[in-house]
């Protein structure tokens, strides 16, 4: 799993310069995840895993978070330890309200914990944890002119399930789902410039793989990630990749369902 979402996050970061510092931090994680493996347990995970977190993160994110993290933490102080840290992924778990960082922290760390929440079992939630959506993502449909099944991946958990392809995981409403793919003649680093619609992607565009699929009620959206256009996309990786296609969302109005791993 991981040796995947590495090549991936290799190959993004050289297509994507933008998303340069984000994906190399991403990569750092990767190798605290990998060598964290077997860690099964929260106060373990504060231990062990959140202090490597910390250090991936100052040594390889991006100079704000870098900053951010070491001020949370006071260096290898008090968030960095058994103690802070596991009341810190306990307040994450049971939903409590967390600063930015906080969140990155515990939700960088927990990656490897397997999590044992309380399905609420609203829809567009994940039916194993209870938690939002972060993503969707398609699979390939063998038929041309039939879209591929569409599939949700939680943002608190690593369980995906099938949705809708018609209704908003966010206010459950049907039939007012609208899809901003890149327009035509988009130059890169303009923010995509996503029209409306889904159509084959152009030779040029700069992110074939993404749309931003919004819900006319609640003014939400989520990234889309098609597999069927690019079989080799890793859905949780090239939506860090997608930072351009929120810029363009957040100024038309609309809030993404949950901000992904690194903020945005």
């Amino acid at each position: 799993m991981y040796g995947q979402e590495r090549a991936r996050a290799l190959e993004l970061r050289e297509r994507y310069p933008h998303a340069g510092e984000v994906l190399g931090l991403y990569l750092a994680l990767v190798g605290v995840w990998e060598s964290a493996c077997g860690c099964a347990r929260l106060k373990q995970a504060a231990a062990e895993v959140l202090p490597r977190v910390v250090a991936a993160t100052v040594a390889h994110g991006p100079p704000a978070l870098a900053k951010a993290v070491g001020g949370a933490v006071g260096g290898a102080g008090s968030g960095a330890g058994g103690g802070d840290g596991a009341a810190l992924l306990a307040a994450w778990v049971a939903d409590e309200e967390l600063t930015p960082v906080e969140r990155y922290l515990a939700r960088a760390t927990m990656r490897v914990v397997p999590f044992e929440g309380r399905p609420e079992g609203a829809p567009g939630r994940c039916p194993a944890c209870g938690g939002p959506p972060q993503l969707s993502y398609r699979v390939a449909s063998e038929d041309p002119l039939v879209s591929g099944r569409r599939v949700l991946a939680c943002a608190k958990c690593p369980h995906e399930w099938s949705f809708s392809a018609t209704t908003c995981p966010n206010c459950g409403e049907s039939g007012r789902r609208t899809v901003h793919a890149e327009g035509a003649g988009g130059a890169p680093g303009d923010r995509a410039a996503p029209s409306v619609g889904r159509r084959e992607a152009e030779a040029e565009a700069l992110f074939p793989q993404l749309r931003a699929e919004t819900c006319e009620s609640c003014h939400r959206y989520l990234i889309d990630v098609d597999l069927g256009r690019e079989p080799r996309a890793v859905p949780r990786v090239d939506e860090l990749a997608a930072v351009p296609i929120d810029l363009h969302m957040a100024e038309q109005g609309h809030t993404k369902i949950t901000p992904n791993l690194m903020g945005f």
